[in-house]
């Protein structure tokens, strides 16, 4: 047999992601999608597996493995797919419509989320969060053969911002899992609302965060920041009929975390020094992340040549006093 003469690079390469209508059904071909600005991707193989072997016979003879005793283990499958990207406003919006169902400009998260039907995804039934996630020119044909994965659901989410990289750039990270096969074959999407690279041209950058970069109303001179939204995803059932999909998912609670790296002086001190919830503020004038109730975790010095400054972990949380108010809210329009 000859060898084969088909590659995939990431030149040839596009990332689109395209709302769905009902899991287990890749979003269709005039459907809602939307032309990732990624930087960097991973996602795992298609016939990923790993096997199951079963224990030898104890006893004399027979102490070797049959074709029986070794099985590939397909019931309890997750493949993973990563994408990093250039902070646009249509990209974080359709991240936060992913992981939260909300994707509007506004992007908050609330204490009330996931609301019944986020965490409760049942194959067939109809359902805003999944995603077909489509890589051109990804299958082991190359060229003109895709590679998609149907009904991906969003369980992390991290932006982080540094003065000194990537221009200012703020980057996106956003990492998915399914427990449906991926498919090798072509999505063309005909009609329906696409939006491509070409629209996305404004980006959250550090270097705009004049308005306000604050915590507990004490302005910080900030260098830069991470914030990190997961949630646990697990796959229930399996059909081993068809290719092993499952039943559905369930879905956890969000755990908001991240952390600010600031100039170490009385304002940071001040900020540092309430036990209570108190107000996180970076704003643009644009992009703006806010949460509420913020709580300082263990605070660290960077004894840097260009002056200390304090690395300040968080966690974030929604005021008791609603479960309808925000835990944090990742607001791209003005």
């Amino acid at each position: 047999m000859a060898k084969s003469d088909k590659f995939q690079s990431k030149s040839n390469t596009s990332v689109i992601i395209g709302t769905e209508v009902t899991p287990g059904t890749a979003c269709l071909a005039a459907g809602v999608t939307l032309e990732m600005p990624v930087t960097e991707y991973s996602f795992s193989e298609r016939d990923k597996h790993t096997l199951s072997v079963a224990p030898f016979r104890s006893g004399l003879g027979g102490m070797t493995q049959s074709d029986d005793m070794v099985k590939w283990q397909e019931h309890d499958n997750l493949w993973e797919i990563s994408l990093t990207f250039h902070g646009t406003a249509k990209a974080i919006d359709r991240i936060c419509l992913a992981l939260f169902g909300d994707g509007d400009g506004g992007n908050a998260l609330l204490g009330s989320m996931p609301s019944a039907a986020q965490s409760h995804i049942q194959h067939g039934t109809a359902n805003i969060t999944p995603v077909t996630i489509w890589f051109e020119n990804a299958s082991h044909a190359g060229l003109a053969t895709d590679l998609y994965f149907t009904s991906a659901v969003c369980n992390s989410f991290t932006l982080s911002g540094d003065i000194g990289s990537n221009g200012g750039v703020v980057m996106g990270t956003a990492t998915f899992v399914t427990g449906y096969k991926p498919t090798e074959g072509t999505l063309t999407f005909t009609g329906g609302t696409h939006s491509t690279i070409t629209q996305q041209t404004t980006m959250f950058n550090m270097h705009d965060m004049t308005t306000a970069q604050t915590l507990d109303g004490e302005d910080l001179v900030l260098y830069g920041f991470e914030l990190n939204i997961a949630r646990d995803v697990n796959r229930i059932g399996f059909d081993s009929g068809n290719d092993f999909h499952p039943a559905g998912y369930s879905v956890g609670g969000y755990e908001v975390t991240g952390s600010l790296t600031c100039k170490r002086d009385d304002e940071s001190g001040a900020a540092i020094d309430n036990k209570a919830g108190m107000v996180l503020d970076l704003d643009t004038g644009v992009y703006q992340i806010t949460a509420p109730k913020v709580f300082v975790d263990e605070t660290s010095i960077n004894f840097d040549d260009d002056g200390w400054k304090s690395t300040i972990p968080f966690r974030c949380t929604y005021d008791s006093t609603a479960v309808t108010n925000p835990v944090v809210t990742i607001g791209t329009a003005a």
